[in-house]
């Protein structure tokens, strides 16, 4: 697991810096608190799991995601903070 702060840039958004650091939004906006847009000089917190990123399908769902990757659903659900998925949503699958 790889862990390090970033200072936000003009232009950065939460999708673009979870495209660039390989992770999902959800997993920047939880690990960050976030309530609201992220700002230029904003010091975010990122984590990088040892886990496999991977985009939901059309008619995926948390147990057919568990079960494809052999992960228990609830670890799924917490190492994500989410409760269902949905198409193009980004997850990390644990190993």
């Amino acid at each position: 697991m790889e862990k390090f702060f970033y200072r936000v840039q003009d232009g950065d958004t939460v999708l673009s810096l979870a495209t660039r650091f390989n992770i999902p939004p959800v997993a920047l906006i939880k690990g960050n608190d976030l309530k609201a847009e992220i700002q230029s000089g904003d010091v975010l917190f990122i984590v990088k799991t040892d886990g496999e990123v991977y985009t939901a399908q059309p008619f995926d769902s948390i147990f057919s995601v568990a079960a494809r990757f052999n992960v228990p659903e609830e670890t799924l659900k917490e190492e994500n903070g989410v409760d269902y998925l949905f198409y193009g949503l980004k997850v990390i699958i644990p190993k």
